[in-house]
């Protein structure tokens, strides 16, 4: 009998709660920011989850992870249907219903729509729920499309280029403004006017953010207008040298290829803050880092890392 093993085990597993998870590998450790003016919730871990939260949206971006603040906002927008992007779909529909708050809408590449509808049929059977009980909302959508998100946001959808059928969404801010003839008036005429029917306000657009999943380097040469929103999410998977041949096999996107993408194309990022995500497991922080720290200042000012 080893004398020992009372008081050394004991101190093993007294030691190991005391560990916490690494939060690069986290998904339920987000980070909040600020960028050109868009508050989000943010994790991007490739194989492991992505999301982006934006409660001004009233949507998700991906959702491989569903954390609380996610299942508060109703619109999924997903990319397209890898584990890491999609899995949260399950706890989404399954919180808001249990906060009694309308129904999850999803939205995915159409070619992803009924294997997505089954899956979620699938789940509602393993928890014993009969069919209609819990709504399933999931919406196809194609290159070209429009989602309307609320009353002040809408996303547009482009072609992306993955593995699998994939799309981005750029999402547009419609502004009102009361029409110069109007302005001087009291509130009792002007709710006179409407209820006539009388159109009072103008309206302009404003780009707000562009979202790109997973992807090749070919998405950013084929839609021009990523860039015309002053915030853009682009994957960035592999940063080492030795992994240049992995991304595009892989239907990723290695960080040479933004570089030179970047310094052939200066007017076309020049007003707009990139966030980069979908970082590959095999890196630790400081690799990452330090692989970022020798691109050019102009280049790395225009750059937010999402670790």
């Amino acid at each position: 009998m080893d004398l020992d093993a009372p008081a050394t085990h004991p101190a093993r597993r007294s030691s190991m709660k005391r560990s916490p998870l690494h939060p690069l590998h986290n998904p339920g450790a987000p980070f909040a920011m600020n960028v050109a003016g868009v508050d989000f919730t943010a994790f991007s871990i490739s194989g492991l989850s992505t999301y982006v939260l934006v409660p001004d949206f009233d949507a998700c971006f991906d959702l491989g992870h569903c954390p609380v603040e996610g299942a508060r906002l109703r619109n999924v927008l997903l990319s397209h249907v890898h584990q890491d992007h999609s899995l949260g779909v399950i706890r989404h529909r399954s919180l808001r219903q249990m906060w009694s708050l309308s129904g999850s809408r999803i939205v995915v590449p159409e070619g992803s729509r009924e294997a997505m509808v089954e899956v979620l049929k699938a789940y509602d059977r393993l928890e014993g729920r009969h069919e209609g009980e819990r709504p399933i909302e999931v919406q196809g959508v194609r290159p070209g499309d429009r989602v309307t998100l609320s009353k002040r946001f809408f996303a547009d959808v482009f072609q992306v280029e993955h593995r699998i059928e994939s799309v981005g969404f750029i999402v547009t801010e419609r502004r009102r403004k009361l029409k110069p003839e109007y302005t001087d008036l009291p509130g009792v005429e002007l709710g006179r006017l409407r209820t006539e029917g009388k159109e009072l306000y103008d309206y302009r657009d404003h780009r707000a953010m562009t979202y790109v999943g997973d992807s090749t380097i070919e998405t950013l040469h084929n839609v021009p207008e990523i860039f015309d929103a002053p915030l853009v999410f682009l994957e960035c998977t592999h940063v080492a040298e030795r992994d240049q041949l992995a991304s595009p096999k892989y239907g990723h996107t290695h960080l040479f290829e933004l570089l030179r993408f970047f310094e052939r194309n200066p007017k076309r990022i020049a007003n707009t803050h990139i966030v980069l995500k979908h970082f590959s497991t095999k890196y630790t922080h400081g690799e990452i880092t330090q692989a970022f720290a020798k691109l050019p200042e102009r280049t790395r000012e225009q750059l937010t890392l999402l670790i």
